[in-house]
This record gives C-alpha cells, sequence and structure tokens, in this order.
C-alpha cells in the first residue's frame, strides 16, 4: 500500500537523507533564519537537521522546536480545549484554514501536549513550487494533494486522497488534518467545502464518515500576520471583477509572513466528532453536513476584542445589512488600547497598498469585514443552536 502512495505519502526512513540534503543545499538558511530566530538558534536547528535519519526525529528535533521558538518570539499566548475522553489515534481532524503553516502546526502541538502522536498533513500540490519546499513538507508528515489539472484528473485524484485518509486513519489507526476547503478564508468567512464532505463519505451515507471520528477543530488568532496582503488582494479581486493572478513567490512569501508576524494571542478548540445526520428534505447530504461542520467550527471560535472593535466600524459606517448582522446585536465596548493597536495597524497596511487605486476607506472598511466576519459567524451560531 505504502508503494501505492508513493508519490504522496509523507517519506519513509530510507528517503530521509536525500530530502535533507536537498533542503540544506537549497539556500543559505542561515541568512534566511537569523533575522528572526537569532545566530545562536539557527545554528542549533541546522546542526540538528544534518543528524536527522527519520521523519519522526525530524518532527521532534527540527518542527517542534522551530515552531515553539516562532511562536515564543510571535504569540503573546497560545491555549488548547479538548473534549472530555478525546483520543486522537484513528481519527480525521477538520479545522478552519487561516495561515498555510501553521494551523496544522498547532494542531500537531495540541496533539503533542497530551502525550499523542502527531496527525499527517494535507498540503496543496500548488504550494510546492520547489524541490525544497516538497522536501520539507514530506519531511514534515505531510502528504500532497493534487491540484489543478482537467475536470477528469481532478475527480481521479479526489478519489487518491479519499482513498488515501480511509487508509491512515482506518488501516494504520493514524491521526490526519485536511483543511475544511481548499484555500485559506482570506475573507475571515470559514466555509466548509460541500465537496470534501462527499469526497471523504464516498456515497455510503455516513458509514465511512463515522468510521474516521470526524473532529472540527476551531482555529482563532486575534491578530492575522497576513491580514495586509489579504485586504490588498480581495480589493484587487473585486476591481478585476474576481479575477486576481498570483505573483511568483507570493504563497512562500504568506509563508514567511504567517509564521513571523505578530499573531497576538491563539486559541485551538478541538470538538468531539461530528456524527453523519441524515439531511431534511430538499437538502443534500453533503451540503447539510458542511453547514453542521461550519457551526461547529464557526461555535468554538473564540472572540477577540480587535473583533469588536472592527464590528463597530462597520456599523458606524453603516455597513451591518452588507454583513447580515442579527437584529439588536451591537458588539463589546474596547479600551482605547484595543483601539489604537487597531488604528495602528491599518495605519500600515494603509501604507503598504498605497500604491493601488483604493481610498484608506475603502482599505479600513475590507480589514473591518475580514476581521469581523468570524465574531459574526460566532453570532449567528450561537443563534442556531438556541433556536
Amino acid at each position: 500500500m505504502q508503494e501505492k502512495f508513493a508519490h504522496m505519502r509523507p517519506y519513509l526512513e530510507e528517503e530521509v537523507p536525500s530530502a535533507i540534503r536537498t533542503l540544506l543545499t537549497s539556500m543559505d538558511w542561515s541568512v534566511q533564519l537569523t533575522p528572526f530566530l537569532g545566530e545562536d538558534a539557527v545554528a542549533n536547528i541546522l546542526r540538528g537537521i544534518s543528524k536527522i535519519k527519520s521523519v519522526q526525529e525530524f518532527q521532534a528535533n527540527v518542527s517542534k522546536p522551530f515552531i515553539q521558538m516562532v511562536l515564543d518570539r510571535t504569540a503573546d499566548e497560545v491555549t488548547f480545549s479538548y473534549p472530555d475522553n478525546f483520543d486522537s489515534h484513528g481519527a480525521l481532524f477538520i479545522s478552519n484554514h487561516r495561515d498555510i503553516v501553521l494551523d496544522s502546526s498547532l494542531i500537531n502541538i495540541g496533539l503533542l501536549a497530551l502525550g499523542h502522536p502527531t496527525s499527517q498533513i494535507g498540503i496543496g500540490s500548488n504550494l510546492l513550487e520547489t524541490p525544497w519546499v516538497e522536501a520539507l513538507v514530506r519531511l514534515n508528515k505531510s502528504f500532497i494533494i493534487s491540484r489543478g489539472g482537467t475536470p477528469r484528473e481532478q475527480l481521479m485524484s479526489s478519489a487518491e486522497v479519499a482513498n488515501y485518509v480511509r487508509h491512515v486513519i482506518l488501516n494504520e489507526q493514524s491521526s490526519l488534518w485536511l483543511a475544511h476547503r481548499e484555500g485559506r478564508a482570506k475573507d475571515g468567512n470559514d466555509r466548509t467545502s460541500s465537496a470534501l464532505i462527499r469526497m471523504l463519505d464516498n456515497r455510503k451515507n455516513g458509514e465511512d464518515w463515522n468510521a474516521m471520528r470526524v473532529h472540527p477543530v476551531t482555529l482563532s488568532y486575534e491578530w492575522d500576520p497576513c491580514d495586509g496582503m489579504k485586504v490588498r488582494e480581495l480589493l484587487l479581486r473585486e476591481l478585476n471583477n474576481g479575477d486576481y493572478e498570483k505573483q511568483p513567490g507570493e504563497d512562500e512569501r504568506s509563508m514567511k509572513q504567517g509564521l513571523f508576524g505578530s499573531k497576538g494571542s491563539v486559541h485551538i478548540a478541538f470538538s468531539e466528532p461530528l456524527v453523519w445526520e441524515d439531511p431534511p428534505e430538499g437538502v443534500r447530504p453533503a451540503v447539510n453536513m458542511a453547514q453542521l461542520m461550519d457551526r461547529r467550527i464557526h461555535s468554538g471560535m473564540k472572540e477577540w476584542p480587535s473583533q469588536h472593535w472592527a464590528a463597530r466600524q462597520l456599523i458606524e459606517a453603516e455597513e451591518e445589512v452588507r454583513l447580515n448582522w442579527p437584529a439588536g446585536w451591537l458588539p463589546d465596548e474596547v479600551t482605547d488600547d484595543v483601539s489604537q493597536r487597531c488604528s495602528a495597524r491599518l495605519e500600515t497596511i494603509v501604507e503598504m497598498i498605497g500604491d493601488l487605486p483604493f481610498s484608506k476607506e475603502d482599505v479600513i472598511l475590507k480589514w473591518c469585514e475580514i476581521t469581523a466576519a468570524p465574531l459574526l459567524n460566532r453570532v449567528h451560531s450561537a443563534e442556531n443552536v438556541c433556536a
């Protein structure tokens, strides 16, 4: 079975030395990382990499300490919550998707904190522009999901991914992580793809789904290090009727900014398994489960003062109708310190994209929409639960 998935699975032990060589010779890592982590820390990381013999060693001696150093420097606090009797063995984790690198890394840190094995990580082939990136992610227990191609090729890829996921979870009793849709939620509005649900259930009416013990996971970042890049992209899409062409190296810049940019506090909420439910009349099964997944993810969101500040700006600008705020709901009051931090962040973003034909008001409103969207979804999820 390993050979069947050799092109996409994490590396086997005998494949690790070649991947390490590719990684170490791809660039001058000391020059790249020293400004962020310091000379001594980078030297220790590079010495450790050269001695790696397996994927497990790479995660234990490189990935985990590297991510922890990054979080120590860029996050104020990282917290986790778990359901009762949490068991990650043979489980599928599906989460909202905000950061290319950190989302899955944070979930694995949460598992390690309980003494559980790390999960395999699904990553799109579109992010693997260079050989060293593929070497890095497959050393970090990632498996490759093919993106693009003809409709037939996409269908074949989906079937292959579904078979691989079932094999890892049901046969190997290992855990695995997938984002709830392709690509990050640039607008802050987390929505699960019904196509993902169809792919995983394989027309079994919940049999495969329940067997994989699908845990929704919610990732809540107080500050998004990539918010300026996301504002820029969304405004350009609006200007160009939905079209946006990525520049060379843009995904790599997003990875770097997401890692080394300030995040404030971060919370990761693991939920109990989402059991398959038959849909109401007239609703497709996968659409129904996607909505239930969204409700679980949204309800796990942690509210941040910056979100309430952004919501107030939208309401004062009479944008509440466009964003469908619940009738009578008002955001919390925020401190002067929060207001100053939000205003300072916006000044930086306005300056960053000042070469484009957008007004300061355009930039501010777009940032507020992105920032307030998770809060809005959480409020609506609470309404649905109460109903």
